[in-house]
């Protein structure tokens, strides 16, 4: 599926700038599979992620185990 470039810049009514931040490289390649599947940006995938509740399901992370826990 065609991925684009660059995500529209004002979809959410403000305008996108860059941002810098560090994940390994088993969560790049989730979040490139992701992209390719949906035909839409890295960003674009984080943004929906996070307007979709991913930061509270992000809370349930459990470092210890390495996996999401319920609660």
């Amino acid at each position: 599926m065609f991925r684009p470039e660059r995500a529209e810049r004002r979809a959410y009514g403000e305008t996108k700038k860059p941002k810098q931040f560090m994940i390994t490289d088993s969560a790049s390649d989730e979040l490139d599979k992701l992209a390719e599947e949906m035909g839409i940006t890295r960003s674009e995938v984080l943004e929906r992620a996070i307007r979709c509740g991913g930061l509270d399901a992000a809370k349930k992370y459990n470092i210890d185990i390495g996996e999401c826990c319920n609660g």
